[in-house]
């Protein structure tokens, strides 16, 4: 069938908006994410405790292979790796990105 070209405009425009949506909370939980384990690291809680397993286990798996990167497992400030300023980096950075290739 074909539809007028406003009708579609306006599906397309709520398409986008879900998109935004779904890429806004995942942003939201992979920055809680990363901020916990920041956090954790400075105040020292090591994975006995449930919260450093959890949080620790949840990035273990992007964090193992790049801290094996040469010069990624230094320590820059405090306790906090290269790995870790890099992900913090990339959560600062994100909402920038959006900023910059919106439209408006």
């Amino acid at each position: 069938m074909i539809s007028h070209p406003q009708t579609r405009r306006s599906v397309q425009e709520q398409r986008s908006q879900v998109a935004i949506e779904i890429v806004m909370v995942l942003y939201a939980i992979a920055t809680t994410i990363v901020v916990a384990r920041t956090v954790l690291i400075l105040l020292h809680i090591s994975d006995r405790v449930w919260i450093g397993r959890v949080i620790y286990g949840l990035t273990s798996m992007i964090t193992g292979p790049m801290s094996m990167l040469p010069g990624f497992s230094v320590e820059l400030v405090g306790p906090l790796t290269m790995v870790d300023l890099l992900f913090l980096g990339l959560i600062a950075l994100f909402p920038l990105g959006l900023v910059a290739t919106s439209k408006r």
